[in-house]
């Protein structure tokens, strides 16, 4: 039963913050916190009036507040989830999901907004059930049945996935995300089918106001038409997609540059962390699409390590030690401000926050290609790490970049000059990491690995520490979720397929090319 006092409380805490005045709105439900009914709701207000002020730490404190006083209900529990996922507290977030009330409940919204949630935050496995359940009690959506599908296709079950996708497209035929699925998933069947519904959503677009998915189709027709070596129609599909795609995305050259400009003038500090005695994390670097997921396939494999995914933890951590709100992504910002930090405390938040995914194995991989980026904080903050980093021909790496829709993601890449400009900057970045952690750092060479994958691996296994173990290379007989845009292809036998793959549109590729200069091979 409500407390008259409380409640009267909440309503004037209610009316402060409504007002804009958070000096007495957090007064108010400051005194509201140790309350069973109240204290979880003031609190994810508290963490709210945090973010508005910029105080970072106190955001996410209040948040975890919010957490550790929660109680069973579907609603209150959804709102925390929600909180927490913006922080990336991850292992909190799926506690709220996995929660009784949650998995019992009947509200329709509640379940496909905690469904997408884990979705997004690449729990495909957990998602999947909640979104089915929304489905048997009625919500019946083509936005579902994609969600669904595309939990589907990285948990590995890609008739499931197809079928979903199929019904999608009978009830919205030409939804971009089930037409962009259909590519995903490499149907050998059906091609001409789909290459003619993807010029058809084209066309209805063109004729009438350009959106935002339009891009995505272009993408889709791409990815068709190369598979079926109609190079030339290929090529005017993809052109016309990053044209779209580039302008939707912000992209700020200079600040980039800037940024590099300062991780370049870093140099080597003693190793602040130190050693712990739980699972050890192995950080796979590298350009993304170049062969990250595959090395990360291939290390999980061994029965000592468990492959944690593309983890954002060491940046959301790196802006709580900071104070600094933000993207999960570097900025020249937080880089600043990095200098003046406790690294010791940054590797002990690191691993209080990832080594629950190890799954009691001793080793786990955090594959976020960006943290090349942060090799400088990684080697000061986690002395037991060690760093693999994936090399792949520039050519072929800035190619394959440039032929992938990323959902909000590396806006460098949709603009051959942007892109062979970000490539030169990794480049030199990572040869001065390797000269100032010589030790710490080990070049993985994508054509060797798909050449000779157990000689690589052994090399790997060495460096990393790993007994030896056969047969890591049959990455295809394994069954568990990759949510990345290679998730079908590390389903297959490893192959070199895709080496050299730039050479099909060189033709098209000479400001590529004439921007990476000596790296052009």
């Amino acid at each position: 039963m409500q407390s008259p006092e409380l409640l009267h409380l909440w309503q004037a805490a209610e009316r402060h913050l409504g007002a804009r005045d958070l000096a007495a709105a957090s007064t108010a439900y400051r005194q509201l916190v140790g309350d069973a009914q109240f204290g979880p709701l003031a609190q994810l207000r508290l963490s709210l009036i945090a973010t508005a002020q910029r105080h970072y730490r106190d955001a996410v404190d209040a948040a975890m507040a919010a957490f550790d006083a929660r109680v069973s209900d579907a609603d209150l529990l959804e709102m925390i989830a929600k909180r927490l996922s913006t922080f990336g507290e991850s292992q909190a977030m799926l506690a709220c999901t996995g929660d009784q009330a949650v998995q019992q409940a009947t509200s329709i919204q509640t379940l496909a907004e905690l469904g997408k949630l884990l979705s997004d935050a690449s729990f495909p496995g957990q998602a999947l059930p909640l979104l089915q359940r929304a489905r048997k009690l009625g919500l019946d959506t083509p936005v579902l049945g994609h969600l669904i599908a595309l939990c589907l296709m990285y948990t590995g079950d890609a008739e499931a996935a197809e079928r979903e996708l199929l019904a999608c497209l009978k009830t919205e035929p030409d939804m971009p995300l089930a037409l962009w699925g259909l590519g995903k998933l490499r149907l050998e069947h059906g091609a001409q089918g789909r290459i003619d519904g993807l010029r058809r959503a084209i066309a209805k677009r063109e004729t009438a106001d350009p959106d935002s998915e339009l891009a995505l189709l272009h993408y889709s027709l791409f990815a068709e038409l190369d598979r079926r070596d109609e190079i030339e129609p290929a090529w005017q599909a993809l052109a016309e997609g990053m044209r779209l795609r580039r302008a939707q995305m912000r992209h700020d050259t200079a600040a980039e540059q800037a940024l590099f400009d300062h991780m370049a003038s870093l140099r080597p500090q003693p190793v602040a962390g130190a050693p712990d005695d739980g699972p050890r994390p192995v950080f796979i670097v590298g350009m993304p699409r170049s062969g990250t997921t595959l090395l990360e396939r291939v290390l999980g494999n061994h029965p000592d390590v468990t492959d944690a995914g593309e983890l954002r933890d060491l940046v959301r951590q790196l802006r709580w030690m900071c104070d600094l709100g933000g993207p999960s992504q570097l900025d020249l910002a937080l880089a600043r401000r990095a200098e003046s930090i406790d690294f010791a405390e940054l590797g002990r938040r690191y691993l209080a926050h990832t080594q629950w995914r190890a799954q009691g194995r001793a080793v786990y991989t955090d594959k976020m290609p960006a943290n090349f980026l942060n090799v400088s904080y990684i080697a000061r903050a986690l002395p037991q790490a060690r760093i693999l980093h994936m090399v792949r021909g520039p050519m072929d790496t800035c190619f394959s970049n440039l032929k992938e829709w990323f959902a909000g993601a590396y806006p460098h890449s949709y603009d051959q000059l942007e892109m062979a400009d970000h490539y030169r900057r990794y480049r030199t970045l990572m040869a001065q990491w390797r000269a100032q952690y010589p030790d710490r750092i080990l070049d993985v060479r994508y054509d060797e690995l798909v050449a000779d994958p157990e000689r690589v691996a052994r090399e790997v296994l060495e460096f990393c520490g790993l007994p030896w173990q056969a047969g890591l290379s049959v990455i295809e007989q394994r069954s568990d979720s990759v949510a990345t845009a290679s998730a079908m292809q590390v389903r297959e036998p490893i192959h070199g397929r895709f080496l050299e793959q730039w050479r099909r549109y060189e033709a098209h590729l000479g400001p590529l090319r004439e921007r990476l200069g000596a790296l052009a091979y």
